[in-house]
């Protein structure tokens, strides 16, 4: 059984390649054609993989909103390092 996608966290951050400000709402939504069978494309999931690329330095934080519960969403894009990073080791 062959799978020629690249591991879900690698996914998560190309997302952000383009430029893009997106939260972990849309990311799980860009992916979950490719990804849907992954138990990791939950919400909770994503948002700590974003927080990882922020405290890493692939991502930073570039917006806030409340969601129809009221709860925080966090919006991301990539940073200078990170495309740098992301353009060098991954696919």
């Amino acid at each position: 059984m062959g799978n020629s996608l690249i591991p879900l966290h690698y996914a998560i951050v190309k997302h952000f390649m383009d430029g893009r400000q997106d939260c972990a709402s849309g990311v799980v939504s860009a992916l979950k054609a490719d990804y849907g069978s992954y138990k990791m494309l939950t919400l909770k999931d994503v948002e700590e993989a974003l927080a990882t690329a922020k405290e890493n330095g692939v991502l930073e934080e570039c917006g806030y909103d409340l969601d129809s519960n009221g709860g925080l969403v966090v919006y991301y894009r990539m940073t200078d390092f990170g495309k740098d990073m992301v353009g060098r080791y991954i696919p």
